[in-house]
């Protein structure tokens, strides 16, 4: 009657770790895709660094492009009219560099904040391993 009991016992608790085992497994496959999330936003981010540089070389050209127009505006007296609609067109092309620069920021402050998101619930999920360890 007794090695029963410690049989059934012995089963349940064989059930029981097996069980734990696959929630682990689990677990910590979670954490490796979370921690890939986060690598790829990370990425991203960084992506997204390396495109406002970018952006902000082209601003500077494009300012340096301005300055050159604008002495070239003064020496050119029978061309004002042009050149007044090229410099329109242009300060709309920078407005609309800007913009996107605004715009890339965000993305890449809204990548940081999902980055910190997903260590925070990497971080959740390692303590929640260990809890079962």
């Amino acid at each position: 009657m007794v090695a029963d009991e410690v049989r059934n016992l012995a089963g349940r608790t064989r059930e029981a770790t097996n069980e734990i085992s696959t929630m682990i497994g689990s677990i910590q496959s979670e954490t490796s895709s979370a921690i890939a999330t986060m690598e790829h936003g990370r990425q991203l981010m960084q992506d997204g660094l390396e495109r406002n540089a970018k952006v902000a070389s082209a601003l500077a050209q494009i300012s340096e492009q301005s300055d050159a127009a604008g002495e070239q505006f003064a020496a050119i007296t029978t061309a004002t009219s042009e050149q007044s609609s090229t410099a329109t067109v242009l300060s709309a092309n920078l407005q609309s560099i800007a913009h996107t620069n605004g715009e890339q920021r965000e993305v890449v402050a809204n990548l940081a904040d999902t980055a910190r998101e997903l260590e925070h619930l990497a971080s959740q999920l390692r303590q929640e391993v260990e809890r079962f360890r």
